[in-house]
């Protein structure tokens, strides 16, 4: 039986929330959800993801101070930030706090945006090294 992997999607935003969650949970992850910085770092204090979704702006703490603090905190959850303001500084520093990747919610159409996120997603929770997530990025449709 195929291992079902864990992710959990941190957003205030809940059609993000419910949009992500239904189209990973068909995908057969396993998903849990939080609609601010507290209510998800609780969660990943509580359980073991493999990858947790980050929206950067979202209430009570920001998503870099997530990230920063499941670092501190020894949580070994590969990170993902989505942002939806497309701020490049934010990205960079949510790199530099150890995040896999970022993407920006409104710079593509929905259904590209799930797929790319999705195969990020993927390869981050079986451990794809990342010059071979770059290589089948780059060789996707679209």
């Amino acid at each position: 039986m195929e291992r079902k992997y864990k992710l959990l999607i941190i957003d205030d935003d809940n059609h993000i929330r419910t949009t992500f969650q239904d189209y990973f949970t068909k995908q057969s992850f396993i998903v849990e959800t939080a609609s601010d910085g507290i209510e998800g770092l609780e969660k990943l204090r509580a359980d073991e993801f493999d990858v947790a979704l980050v929206e950067i702006k979202i209430p009570k703490i920001n998503g870099i101070e997530v990230v920063r603090q499941a670092d501190k905190e020894g949580i070994n959850t590969d990170m993902i930030i989505l942002t939806g303001h497309g701020d490049r500084a934010d990205a960079v520093a949510a790199i530099k706090a150890h995040v896999f990747d970022w993407f920006d919610k409104y710079s593509q159409n929905m259904p590209e945006l799930l797929a790319n996120v999705f195969a990020r997603t993927k390869a981050l929770a079986e451990g794809v090294p990342p010059e071979e997530i770059r290589r089948l990025v780059s060789i996707m449709p679209g």
